[in-house]
């Protein structure tokens, strides 16, 4: 990873994560203490409107019991609606009975307006009779659909105790006013004996009033409601959900259980994010009343209100700060990474071999010392060097001047040996080729130029070649296989020879079959790649990996030749590795390839340069 990319990487995660970590977990701290000191709260409310509540109805029930309880009001109203009913009986003003009829009419009402949420009262006789007073506009549902709900059962059951329904929780028997509806069986005073069965309807007009109390600066975001059986909305302070299910308006996936005693849930009502605070009113069971639960919906936002705005003022600060720390980032951070950045690239171009880079200089700090310090090492570098050059280039001109003085001299007596034997056998043509080889081969190795043409050197070879096969008979074959259009490109003179000696001299040294030599060539992109390849003894494994770990080495090191002749071998594949190293430069040279018993085969690389026309001179100044 870059320097740049490691100290953005060190921004970010000492800097940007721990403040975006930071304000991500003060603004869900800060929540969940708004939500737990407003459930605190919000839980003794709904355990004040829970009280409320259970008074209204205990006040509802005291009144009903009284009525039901006191005979004359009992009676009043019995006698109220004896017979076949008010037109039945309206015979005229001036009826005694009418006149008594109608006291008693006032008589029942004064007594019902000693409550004034009583909205109607029936009472269904067991005779089959209906009595009912009205103070709004309901009809009462008849006997066959009570006896028909599984309510009925329930108001038998308790014999004379009330039994509450909510509205909307039975719309057959609750009808469509929106009222309480109070339903207990009526008995006699004196026997306790059924009378038949009394519903009374209630408005309860103090759960707005109480509601609107606690709601007080709120009323736009939260509201109440009563969830009656089934979860079937009795009442809502928001008065658009009554009669609805409360499950389909909540979100499915929240755990809320309306059973609980006190719960508070944050999830999504009627599609926004509320907290769901829920109060079963189980204290108000004893009084008659169903499974009621006590739920609020408070908007999110408007709890988090104070919080967004405190949250907005925190981000907007740290987004300034992270700003100003981007901004010093890019300004002195980014330029010094990039100033090193710089230097780091001028440093693998040294190491590449390129002493011609230059760090620019600008500024007035630091860095400004750094470049004029790499600058002038690099210059001082580049001085060296090229005089470490000159001076290799002075040794290797000196050695191949030593070698070419020496020519081998075990190799020009034996070469004289063989013409001597053939002049002694009347072997003139052969003589004569023999000397002509030689001379081949003088010439070219006394040559002043370092570099010859493809076709030149090939010469050379085949003569040494040809020499070898004489010396050593049926020692070897070799052949030559070099394209036409390659011979008139330079190469490093003697730099075939040496690859064929180390074939014959070391590669076929105790082989009891016939060696082959084979040197080919062809184009590799702008590269000529010399092939030699031997079927010889092939290099161990140990060796041919210690040519590779040196690289400047010969091979007859890996041979590890006795010097028992004092015979010097010639140049040597290493000091052709280190002279087409030196002059073609890095990427060019040899490349061995081999195995006991399997060959040798060595590749020579080298530029594709043209030739130019060899001087006549040159080679008759060499005879």
């Amino acid at each position: 990873m870059s320097l740049g990319r490691r100290v953005f990487t060190a921004f970010l995660v000492f800097i940007i994560v721990p403040l975006f970590v930071l304000g991500t977990v003060s603004y869900l701290v800060f929540q969940h203490i708004t939500q737990e000191k407003y459930t605190e709260q919000l839980e003794l409310s709904m355990n004040a409107i829970g009280r409320n509540i259970n008074n209204m109805i205990r006040e509802a029930n005291y009144f009903s019991d009284f009525w039901v309880t006191t005979k004359d009001s009992v009676e009043s109203v019995d006698q109220s609606f004896r017979g076949e009913g008010l037109a039945a009986t309206a015979a005229g003003d001036d009826d005694p009975y009418y006149q008594e009829m109608i006291e008693n009419e006032k008589l029942s009402q004064r007594v019902l307006l000693t409550y004034p949420g009583i909205k109607s009262v029936s009472l269904y006789r067991e005779n089959g009779g209906l009595v009912n007073v009205n103070f709004i506009k309901d009809t009462p549902f008849s006997f066959d659909v009570l006896k028909n709900d599984p309510i009925y059962q329930e108001v038998l059951r308790k014999n004379g105790s009330p039994v509450w329904i909510g509205p909307n929780e039975d719309m057959a028997l609750t009808g469509p006013n929106n009222l309480f509806t109070q339903i207990r069986v009526l008995l006699d005073i004196d026997t306790l004996k059924s009378k038949g069965i009394l519903v009374i309807r209630f408005s309860m007009n103090e759960l707005d009033r109480t509601f609107e109390f606690y709601n007080t600066g709120a009323s736009d975001n939260r509201r109440y409601l009563i969830v009656g059986r089934g979860g079937t909305v009795v009442y809502d302070s928001g008065a658009s959900l009554e009669g609805q299910n409360f499950y389909l308006n909540a979100d499915p996936n929240a755990k809320l259980d309306l059973a609980q005693n006190f719960e508070s849930v944050k999830m999504k009502f009627l599609g926004q994010k509320s907290l769901v605070s829920v109060h079963n009113l189980g204290d108000i069971k004893r009084l008659g009343v169903g499974d009621w639960t006590l739920v609020t919906v408070t908007d999110w936002k408007y709890l988090s209100g104070g919080q967004t705005a405190v949250l907005g003022w925190v981000v907007g600060i740290t987004m300034a700060s992270l700003a100003c720390a981007l901004f010093f980032n890019l300004m002195f951070v980014r330029r010094m990474i990039g100033f090193i950045v710089r230097v780091v690239g001028a440093m693998r171009r040294v190491e590449r071999g390129d002493l011609s880079v230059r760090v620019p200089i600008a500024g007035n700090d630091e860095t400004v010392i750094l470049a004029k310090g790499f600058n002038s090492l690099v210059e001082r570098v580049s001085e060296l060097l090229n005089d470490v050059t000159k001076e290799q280039l002075r040794k290797r001109k000196a050695e191949m001047m030593l070698l070419q003085a020496q020519i081998k001299p075990h190799f020009l007596f034996n070469a004289l040996e063989s013409i001597n034997i053939l002049a002694v056998q009347n072997e003139g043509r052969k003589v004569s080729k023999m000397v002509q080889r030689l001379a081949n081969i003088f010439r070219i190795s006394i040559q002043q130029r370092e570099v010859i043409r493809i076709d030149q050197e090939l010469e050379h070879l085949r003569s040494y070649l040809e020499i070898q096969k004489f010396r050593f008979e049926d020692l070897f074959e070799f052949e030559i296989e070099v394209p036409e259009e390659l011979l008139g490109y330079e190469i490093l003179k003697l730099t075939l020879q040496p690859l064929v000696e180390n074939s014959i001299q070391h590669g076929f040294e105790g082989i009891d079959y016939l060696g082959r030599i084979k040197v080919s060539a062809k184009e590799e992109g702008g590269n000529i790649a010399f092939f030699v390849e031997d079927n010889g003894i092939g290099i161990p494994q140990e060796r041919l990996s210690y040519f590779s770990a040196s690289g400047m080495t010969s091979l007859e090191r890996m041979y590890e030749e006795s010097p028992e002749t004092g015979e010097r071998r010639g140049l040597g594949v290493g000091n052709v590795a280190d002279r087409l190293r030196i002059h073609y430069g890095p990427g060019y040279g040899l490349l061995l390839c081999s195995s006991p018993g399997q060959g040798t085969v060595i590749k020579c690389l080298i530029p594709k340069i043209a030739g130019g026309r060899t001087n006549e001179a040159e080679g008759s100044a060499g005879r």
